[in-house]
């Protein structure tokens, strides 16, 4: 579609589908904090566009803005079926780059068109998909610290926030990450004798995906701002797993658990864990009586330093999951107690807790006394009337 404005620059919207010309306008535009991750982070966002684009049941546009032949924005509008924003399906933008506000403008015009079209009300972002190289929200504050895979960037400069609140989006939900400092939280020390914890090696983890998938939609958090999950986010994060273990595996440090531990129970549960086999950030919480699973977390080794070919020693803590009927038993301050000890013998020596919602007071309550607030993440949300 090609508009002149009263100007006459020729200004061409297009819905792009051409992998070239995808890979061109991210080239163009896509801003990443870290130069030597941009080739890659661009491979990676560019094959999930084109996979989405070719999937002709998938509700997915990806808009480009030319100005006189040059590139001066893009967005990605879509309609995922596993993403819910208080329990609701609604469509999201994600990936919102505007060298301008008049390219914002028609931007985002496209897609409430697109979302009208598919006869939602709501339209909430920027959630930037793919999300282990995407996550949620603009980031207003902690531009300096490490980049996290899962946790979304933008450039401290940004201008469309300010645009998207002149087009009448209002910044509904904030999200703090906060970087984990106390290794073992005193709720957490003592485990209700019914509970088991334990490790997994990658294969059982995935023969475990049906019990995942259960306690995802049973647990306690599940109606939220914003939910992008669901079966595909937890075969991303399994698939993360496969790509480190062996990251892990070889850099095994020696520590002694009872300086994290004085509970038997802890202890044991350390001395049957073949540690060189187990994903370390991924602990899982059993009801010992019907051996179900109750309560996990589901953390992300950094990928950004995998790619950049360093150690391995960040993890982000993405997903906690507790089945509704055992939260309150202190079982996910006990899932990070053992699990921060498994991390740290395997290298880990920063660890961030990542997207929590400012009305969680839950999570809040239970992870803010350990923690240091390191970055703040805002999401935008507009009612669309129809025209």
């Amino acid at each position: 579609m090609t508009l002149i404005t009263n100007k006459s620059p020729i200004v061409d919207l297009s819905i792009t589908r051409n992998p070239f010309d995808i890979i061109n306008t991210l080239n163009s535009l896509l801003y990443v904090p870290d130069d030597k991750l941009r080739p890659r982070i661009i491979l990676e966002l560019a094959t999930y566009l084109q996979k989405k684009i070719n999937n002709t049941d998938y509700n997915l546009k990806l808009f480009t803005l030319t100005k006189n032949q040059i590139p001066t924005g893009f967005v990605v509008c879509q309609i995922d079926p596993e993403y819910k924003s208080y329990g609701m399906k609604c469509a999201t933008f994600g990936w919102l780059h505007a060298s301008d506000f008049e390219s914002c403008r028609i931007l985002m015009d496209a897609c409430e068109h697109y979302v009208r079209e598919n006869k939602l009300k709501k339209l909430r972002g920027p959630i930037n998909y793919p999300k282990y190289i995407g996550g949620v929200g603009y980031q207003i504050l902690g531009h300096s610290a490490p980049m996290m895979n899962g946790v979304a960037f933008n450039s401290p400069e940004m201008k469309e926030f300010g645009y998207l609140t002149e087009l009448g989006y209002i910044p509904e939900s904030e999200y703090s990450c906060v970087e984990v400092v106390q290794k073992s939280w005193e709720h957490g020390k003592d485990l209700d004798e019914n509970i088991i914890i334990r490790f997994h090696s990658v294969d059982e983890i995935v023969d475990l995906k049906d019990e995942i998938y259960d306690l995802a939609r049973n647990s306690f958090y599940s109606v939220l701002a914003d939910a992008p999950g669901g079966k595909s986010r937890i075969e991303e994060m399994i698939e993360s797993y496969r790509e480190t273990y062996k990251k892990f595996t070889s850099q095994l440090i020696e520590i002694d658990p009872t300086v994290y531990f004085e509970s038997a129970r802890f202890i044991e549960i350390h001395n049957n864990t073949d540690i060189e086999k187990s994903v370390p950030c991924c602990p899982m919480a059993f009801d010992k009586t019907t051996g179900k699973l109750v309560g996990m977390i589901m953390a992300l080794p950094n990928l950004y330093q995998l790619w950049n070919e360093e150690k391995l020693t960040h993890t982000n803590v993405d997903t906690a999951m507790i089945k509704k009927e055992y939260a309150g038993k202190g079982i996910f301050s006990a899932l990070n107690n053992i699990g921060q000890l498994m991390c740290r013998m395997k290298g880990v020596d920063y660890i961030e807790g990542t997207t929590i919602w400012s009305n969680n007071d839950r999570a809040i309550k239970t992870i803010f006394p350990h923690s240091i607030l390191r970055r703040k993440h805002v999401v935008f949300q507009k009612r669309l009337l129809r025209k």
